[in-house]
């Protein structure tokens, strides 16, 4: 009973002094509590070595949590063991304050500047506040326990990889040899000798194997199907957890992580294809209207599908009420729609004859219609963004809302973007659980595949098929990487002139929630740069077939839409220990399932396509 009335009166007191942070009141008062460490934490003891009644107020925030205030988190009477997050930098304070003295007495004890540090998963640490004979405060932090490197599964994962791509090469070479052919047939015919007999001379049969006609078929360009099966085994990785890895996951709000790069370039390489499936039909003299027929059936197919996944989970039922409708493939729906549409009614009937002094850059004069329109997309986005009234926010946000700018726009997540989402779908028929939700507290949905967005990612999907009119109007591979090249200085150029090079502070950070112009630039940019060595290593020098990523670009609708399917069930999914560990070995396994069905499908000429 006593310990209840002491805490009640240690809140009362802290009233006052915490007004000025997120929550008002301290949790709990934490006296010899042990907590389990959890994975991404590391565990802080604090000890309070100054005399009762002086009790030590903890205040946490992580350094991902732009313009946050610091949190005051919970009270120390002795000792108290909490959690911190290790995957970014914490910032720490720690505050004295005594109940028999006045409010104003507070003191600060250990500053956020002394013990503001990255913490290391697993790691145990200790902070010891005391007082001098001066009655200075003192803080010591040291190291109880600093573990080995969490990333070491990930090590030995590439070390796996490199082995098993060392070990493959070595075995084609042996093929390639005949000691593979060799080694089969002397074990195949030891034991049936008797009943099949033994060829004379199986290098005169390889030669003759040799001599044999051979029809080469013309192929499309591997390099495109590898860069798409690179998007979506990424994707599949990612979106199976990756091994609970932050870097693997989707960024808290502003910057890049290796999850927010498959999507991007699955959109890019969707228009580099583009290019190629329009171009053969118009040669062929294909109506355009029943082109145009065709791109509204696979736009309704890509949608319908999408909301199939959305409906994935739910065990008991649809509940139409909160139905999510915006998604990942009804974003490629909405995209592939516009853009797919603007370039037949815009783009020039092919004529390969034509040459003209213009004719080093025709790629891009020879389309000078598309590019007025999406000049136009981009001044529209950039106009409704930082234009449009949003209630209750500054004209032009662009935050997560929350906890940052010391909650002044704690509903504002996403800024006009959030709101047109939440304005036409509902806020119950969008996604409830944003990446920012974690860091920043959150309340409000936000979408990261809405309907602003949508104008940006067709103008990447534009740019993607600005590489396939490349590789259609060059024919010199020196031409069309030094194309590449330059196109990928220039968008990544910028890209990070837009967000000044910066994290945070730029005029238009990089950001795949709102999906915003400079991350259009730099993911273009590094598509672009990507996409020609693939060319390089796959179709020019061809000193690598593009597996096995190749075959899983020749069916990623299907592969997307199975792993989503099987998301959390056998045979991609068991309940393991919550380590990186074991979580990592388990999420690598999933990713590679789906690779051996993309490889089966491949031989089996099974190819799904929507």
């Amino acid at each position: 009973m006593l310990q209840i009335v002491d805490l009640l009166l240690w809140q009362l007191l802290l009233l006052p002094a915490a007004s000025c942070v997120s929550l008002p009141l301290v949790p709990f008062l934490c006296d010899n509590i042990e907590t389990n460490q959890k994975i991404n934490t590391a565990q802080i003891s604090i000890k309070n070595g100054i005399s009762i009644p002086d009790n030590l107020a903890v205040y946490l925030q992580t350094q991902e949590c732009y313009k946050c205030d610091l949190i005051l988190t919970t009270a120390v009477r002795n000792e108290c063991v909490i959690n911190v997050d290790s995957r970014w930098p914490m910032r720490v304070e720690i505050r004295v304050m005594s109940r028999n003295a006045n409010i104003s007495n507070v003191t600060e004890s250990c500053s956020e500047k002394s013990l503001t540090r990255m913490y290391t998963e697993g790691g145990q640490y200790s902070i010891y506040i005391d007082k001098d004979n001066d009655n200075n405060i003192n803080c010591t932090q040291a190291v109880i326990n600093e573990p080995s490197d969490p990333n070491i599964p990930i090590y030995i994962a590439l070390g796996g990889a490199v082995f098993l791509i060392l070990l493959w090469n070595f075995g084609k070479f042996l093929y390639r040899l005949g000691y593979i052919h060799r080694i089969v047939y002397f074990w195949s015919t030891e034991s049936m000798m008797s009943d099949l007999g033994t060829p004379t001379n199986i290098s005169q049969m390889d030669d003759n194997a040799v001599s044999r006609p051979v029809v080469e078929a013309k192929e499309r360009l591997r390099s495109l199907d590898t860069f798409r099966g690179m998007a979506i085994v990424i994707m599949i990785f990612v979106n199976y957890g990756g091994g609970d890895y932050w870097f693997f996951g989707h960024s808290t709000w502003n910057g890049v992580t290796v999850a927010d790069l498959a999507f991007p370039w699955f959109i890019f390489i969707m228009g580099t294809a583009l290019a190629f499936s329009f171009q053969g039909q118009l040669k062929k003299n294909v109506p355009r209207w029943k082109i145009s027929v065709r791109i509204l059936k696979r736009s309704a197919k890509l949608f319908l599908l999408g909301l199939l996944i959305n409906s994935f989970g739910a065990d008991s039922g649809v509940d139409f009420t909160t139905f999510r409708i915006p998604g990942v493939l009804q974003r490629f729906a909405g995209t592939y729609l516009i853009t797919a549409t603007s370039f037949l009614l815009l783009a020039p009937q092919p004529n390969t004859n034509q040459y003209t002094r213009l004719s080093p850059i025709r790629d891009i004069v020879n389309y000078w219609p598309e590019w007025i329109l999406y000049l136009a997309f981009i001044g529209l986005h950039c106009a409704i963004t930082f234009a449009l009234d949003v209630p209750g926010c500054p004209r032009g946000y662009l935050g997560p809302g929350g906890l940052e700018q010391s909650r002044q726009y704690f509903n504002c997540t996403g800024g006009a973007s959030g709101y047109i989402d939440r304005l036409f779908f509902g806020e119950k028929h969008i996604y409830q659980s944003p990446t920012s939700q974690e860091v920043y507290k959150s309340t409000v949905p936000y979408d990261p595949e809405g309907l602003l967005g949508t104008l940006t990612s067709c103008v990447q999907c534009f740019l993607g098929l600005q590489a396939g009119k490349i590789l259609i109007n060059h024919n010199d591979w020196v031409k069309r990487c030094r194309r590449f090249f330059t196109w990928a200085i220039i968008l990544a150029g910028l890209g990070l002139l837009l967000c000044k090079c910066s994290y945070n502070d730029g005029w238009i950070p990089i950001n795949k929630n709102l999906w915003s112009l400079s991350f259009v630039f730099v993911l273009s940019g590094m598509a672009f740069f990507l996409l020609m060595i693939c060319y390089i290593l796959v179709d020019v020098y061809k000193v690598w077939s593009g597996g096995p990523f190749f075959f899983a670009g020749m069916n990623s609708i299907a592969l997307y839409c199975l792993h989503e399917f099987f998301s959390g069930r056998a045979p991609v999914y068991f309940m393991v220990h919550e380590s990186h560990a074991s979580l990592l070995p388990m999420n690598l396994w999933g990713t590679a399932f789906w690779l051996l069905v993309s490889v089966y499908f491949f031989y089996k000429n099974i190819f799904i396509t929507v």
